[in-house]
């Protein structure tokens, strides 16, 4: 699947697993997507101890995530826009590798 039609799909029940962030505790956490606003991303979080699930929410500017098993990343801060406008936008492509 290619980068760009990642980004335009919607991510409601997909798999999204944090990549890079600023702040280290978010790294490697992984849930099943079950809101978005323009801003934000909310997960519910499996902790597999309780066999529980508790609901963390993301702010979009401070992520690089991946969705599912694919090998992009999206960057969270070129992402902050209502989710069903971004269903319909156009993306430039990112050059690959310099």
């Amino acid at each position: 699947m290619s980068e760009n039609l990642s980004q335009n799909l919607p991510w409601l029940g997909r798999r999204l697993t944090v990549v890079d962030s600023p702040d280290s505790s978010l790294v490697g956490r992984s849930g099943c997507v079950i809101d978005e606003t323009m801003r934000t991303i909310s997960i519910k979080e499996d902790t597999p101890a309780t066999q529980d699930y508790r609901k963390v929410v993301f702010g979009k500017a401070s992520i690089k995530f991946q969705l599912d098993d694919e090998e992009f990343v999206i960057d969270g801060s070129k992402m902050q826009i209502r989710p069903e406008d971004r269903i319909n936008r156009r993306f430039k492509a990112e050059p690959v590798g310099e």
